[in-house]
């Protein structure tokens, strides 16, 4: 998908400054059945122009003008990626990791963030970083979703819904199946989203559905618009209460745009 006239004008720039195409390296998680995690990386999603490598979080970056680490709540593996296999990357940029329920007082932290050029954070206001959601709302698919079939779906994690109220007669599915597209159809086939996973609420916010979230544990408390949240095992009462995200996609695209600029300039900077 196209980065849009700041990122070209970022490109332009920096092949005209030293006469070549800047290298991109990304890591994310690239081997897991977790759909959200496998297309997390903004490698997927926008252009960065001349070469781009991606790989596996851990593996031993190769020499770069640019690493780019995340996004998804990978917080540690992105720490130990930048600390201990990133030496031959000119600059580095944490891109869409979630923080919430991390421990950043911590000389790691500290660490990290003086090695890092750009922090970016998918939760919102976490000191220290820049707001950037993950960058599959930049996906063409999330503009125009096939309509809705059903008056509810459950799309649920798939290893952490045991006490998850599943009623009879209402579709589910969880985020360890199929593709991203089967992923997207499905959440898209209802009016009301009912989920505990954290790419399947988001992924419905941006589609304009209305939304209940089960949430397990903090990182769901860092959406710019927090959908309403209710219990796994007695969410049924709460199904009223759940609403649309006005104008969530062009929001998060937004900021992406802008966060993506700015990797853009840095890779032009010198030093």
């Amino acid at each position: 998908m196209a980065a849009g006239f700041h990122g070209a004008l970022a490109n332009a720039r920096w092949a005209g400054h030293l006469g070549r195409m800047a290298h991109f390296a990304f890591q994310h998680l690239r081997s897991t059945p977790n759909i959200g995690d496998r297309v997390a990386t903004p490698a997927r999603w926008l252009d960065f122009g001349g070469q781009v490598s991606v790989q596996d979080l851990g593996e031993e970056f190769p020499a770069c003008d640019v690493a780019v680490l995340g996004g998804g709540q990978v917080y540690g593996e992105v720490a130990r990626a930048v600390l201990y296999h990133s030496a031959a990357a000119r600059r580095r940029v944490v891109w869409g990791v979630g923080m919430l329920g991390v421990n950043r007082d911590t000389a790691r932290h500290d660490i990290l963030a003086g090695a890092v050029d750009l922090m970016g954070c998918r939760d919102l206001g976490v000191p220290g970083t820049i707001h950037v959601p993950c960058a599959s709302c930049m996906a063409s698919r999330l503009t125009k979703p096939p309509p809705p079939r059903h008056a509810v779906v459950i799309y649920a994690h798939a290893t952490k819904s045991a006490g998850l109220a599943r009623p009879p007669g209402i579709p589910h599915a969880t985020n360890h199946q199929g593709s991203f597209a089967q992923a997207i159809d499905f959440i898209a086939s209802g009016e009301t989203v009912v989920s505990n996973s954290y790419h399947g609420t988001y992924w419905a916010m941006l589609m304009g559905r209305r939304v209940l979230c089960l949430p397990y544990g903090a990182k769901f408390g860092g959406f710019s618009q927090p959908p309403e949240m209710a219990d796994a095992a007695d969410w049924r009462a709460a199904l009223p209460r759940a609403h649309v995200a006005d104008g969530y996609l062009e929001q998060c695209r937004s900021l992406t745009r802008s966060f993506h600029a700015r990797v853009m300039d840095l890779a032009e900077a010198g030093g």
